[in-house]
């Protein structure tokens, strides 16, 4: 006689499974492991003034002196690890607003080519409004932007251009 196949029914199949799959299990392991390696990048002093766990602090001093890639990999796993052992919030802040200083310090830099870029090219009502605000650097930006521009139509070396943007580099820090 032979074996009858034992039939299913879905109902059998209904059971909710509510833990996470292996692979979010892996995919949260490698954010942690990622937001080590962010906080050990933002350099010691800021992960000894962060209030991290003894361990976690020193695990990512450690970091640092690891050279070899296997072991350095093996260390991040470990981070990782440890990672899982606290709430990490304040640790995503930390790293979110050293990424966001960074954009803000990009954008200054940025916004201090441009100003020089439009006064080498020749906007003098720019160069007047700049007077106007700064009086006390007011003859010294004149001499700048005119050196600059001779720079530009002679093709030479960009030593005054360069010093006109470390003047506005200045300006604008004032500010």
């Amino acid at each position: 006689m032979a074996k009858k196949k034992p039939t299913y029914l879905p109902s059998d199949f209904d059971e909710i499974d509510d833990r996470p799959s292996r692979s979010q299990l892996k995919r949260d392991m490698t954010s942690l492991q990622q937001l080590g390696a962010d906080l050990a990048a933002l350099g010691d002093k800021v992960i000894r003034e962060a209030g991290l766990p003894p361990e976690v602090e020193k695990a990512l001093l450690l970091l640092k002196t690891i050279t070899k890639h296997e072991a350095r990999r093996r260390h991040m796993q470990y981070v990782g690890r440890l990672m899982r052992t606290f709430d990490t919030a304040h640790a995503r802040e930390l790293v979110e607003t050293a990424r966001l200083g960074h954009q803000v310090k990009t954008k200054a830099f940025q916004r201090v080519e441009d100003l020089r870029d439009r006064l080498v090219d020749g906007d003098d009502e720019l160069l007047q409004s700049l007077f106007e605000a700064h009086p006390e650097e007011g003859q010294r930006l004149r001499q700048l932007t005119l050196g600059a521009r001779r720079e530009n139509a002679n093709n030479k070396p960009p030593k005054d251009t360069r010093a006109l943007f470390r003047l506005l580099r200045d300006i604008e820090g004032e500010e």
